[in-house]
């Protein structure tokens, strides 16, 4: 969501340009790298970045002159995740401009680098290096000892010249590209891609492989499988006993909450007209949030109604976003009583 020439629009990531007023919200990744010019406890996760656990609070004021750019407070750089709160921040840079691409075609020249080489073709040099010096010392020794007992001269050379090839390992790169191929299938067979063979040696001699979870062993796609309500874990789907009753009161409760107190949507039309699962939809939002509204949506629909209904219908005031270490997320609703609820009330001071 970006304002642009005081009009606000949704757009692209690809069509920002520095200059851009852009809104983010909890659940979304930072488009570009933004200077964060108004901030609502919003915190990112930089680990795709600098590698810090924990979330990062942004705020507003300036940094000291001369502070380290990665530390800025008030950077939201881009690729990192919004985990919390929410803020509007001016486009600095996009693209290879901004801070991860400088550092992605850093990492690109390195190993595009004409003198890169990988362990095993080290090895492979030094081990024709060797080579290549006992075939010509032998090569030279013979074609002396050859002079001084007083052979003719061309035996002597197509000799010395016949030790030298005799010495040169012809089949050294069929067996290398053969040992690595099958090295390469047998990796296969365990569901290991191989793109590049010379990575197989590398890959073969690694002890511990340190991967980021989300996306590469997951794919970051949350379900709800269970129901806390009336004292009890209830199963979300499925017949029989044990299931949560959709009937029920108490999950009636349970229906305002997730439509109310949740800022994740639905984004594309398409999938509404072509009556595509809800659990496989596409939606804007934090993943834990899009589970909920996955779940509860055919719910609503079958009750006659739906999330974006029921937040027309009670249209929130303010929204205090999610307290981690508290456990908390309020959302603040227009009950049309003129006031704000009494129990409510009870619990401010």
């Amino acid at each position: 969501l970006v304002t642009r020439e005081g009009k606000e629009e949704e757009i692209l990531a690809t069509q920002l340009v520095p200059g851009d007023l852009v809104r983010i919200k909890n659940g979304q990744k930072i488009p570009a790298d933004l200077r964060v010019v108004e901030q609502d406890e919003m915190k990112v996760d930089n680990a795709s970045l600098t590698g810090e656990s924990e979330a990062q609070k942004r705020k507003v004021e300036p940094e000291k002159r001369g502070s380290v750019h990665l530390e800025a407070g008030n950077i939201a750089f881009y690729g990192t995740l919004c985990v919390n709160g929410s803020g509007m921040g001016i486009v600095i840079a996009t693209g290879d401009n901004t801070t991860i691409g400088s550092i992605a075609a850093l990492a690109a020249s390195a190993s595009n680098r004409d003198d890169f080489q990988t362990p095993i073709n080290k090895e492979i040099h030094h081990f024709i290096k060797i080579i290549s010096a006992v075939a010509i010392f032998l090569g030279v020794l013979f074609l002396i000892l050859g002079f001084v007992l007083g052979l003719d001269a061309l035996d002597n050379i197509v000799f010395c010249i016949g030790i030298i090839v005799a010495n040169v390992p012809e089949g050294l790169l069929a067996t290398v590209t053969v040992s690595l191929t099958l090295t390469a299938q047998r990796m296969a067979i365990k569901k290991v891609l191989v793109k590049n063979l010379e990575a197989v040696e590398t890959l073969g001699s690694t002890n511990v492989i340190a991967s980021d979870k989300t996306g590469t062993l997951t794919q970051n796609i949350m379900t709800v499988q269970h129901i806390w309500y009336d004292g009890g874990v209830k199963l979300a789907n499925g017949l029989g006993e044990g299931v949560a009753d959709q009937k029920s009161a108490t999950m009636q409760y349970v229906r305002n909450c997730i439509s109310l107190c949740t800022t994740a949507t639905f984004i594309d039309e398409e999938e509404e007209k072509n009556n595509v699962p809800f659990q496989q939809r596409k939606f804007s939002g934090d993943a834990s949030e899009g589970a909920l509204i996955k779940y509860i949506e055919p719910h609503l629909r079958a009750s006659g109604t739906g999330i974006v209904q029921e937040r027309k219908k009670k249209q929130n005031t303010l929204q205090a976003p999610v307290q981690l270490n508290q456990q908390i997320h309020a959302t603040y609703l227009r009950t049309g009583r003129g006031k704000t609820p009494h129990p409510l009330d009870e619990r401010c001071s």
